[in-house]
């Protein structure tokens, strides 16, 4: 793991009212916004306020988490390692598998196994890929 934040995911119940609020307070463009159905999703990323992307997430689908929630994204070099590891450490992680519309392969520490924090593991460079329309 690099140890270095990749992204900062916010849980909230509508992207209609949470963008403008969001885009008000960051003071920049509108966000890149991502459809993921078959998760029950959807994500607004912004990518170009001068700092790491904040994604906010809208889910449709049963989930744990809440409006509010918060999911600290962190960068790594070799995801199945990582997972690996961290499985070896006796922390329960799950890997969640590209899909049509997320690309993306990525590890999970769920809110219930994270302390109360949700956690996922991106490999380097992939959200920012996604987020440009740079990945498959």
């Amino acid at each position: 793991m690099t140890g270095r934040l990749d992204h900062i995911g916010i849980f909230v119940d509508s992207l209609e009212r949470a963008i403008p609020f969001y885009q008000t307070v960051i003071g920049r463009s509108a966000p890149v916004i991502k459809d993921v159905p078959e998760l029950g999703l959807r994500l607004a990323f912004f990518h170009d306020q001068g700092g790491l992307p904040i994604e906010l997430v809208a889910a449709t689908g049963k989930t744990e988490m809440k409006h509010g929630d918060v999911v600290v994204a962190l960068e790594v070099d070799d995801l199945e390692g990582e997972i690996a590891r961290l499985k070896a450490a006796g922390i329960k992680v799950y890997h969640q598998k590209p899909t049509e519309n997320l690309p993306l392969s990525r590890g999970w520490i769920t809110k219930g196994d994270g302390h109360g924090t949700i956690v996922e593991l991106c490999p380097k460079g992939e959200v920012a890929r996604f987020v440009l329309g740079k990945t498959g």
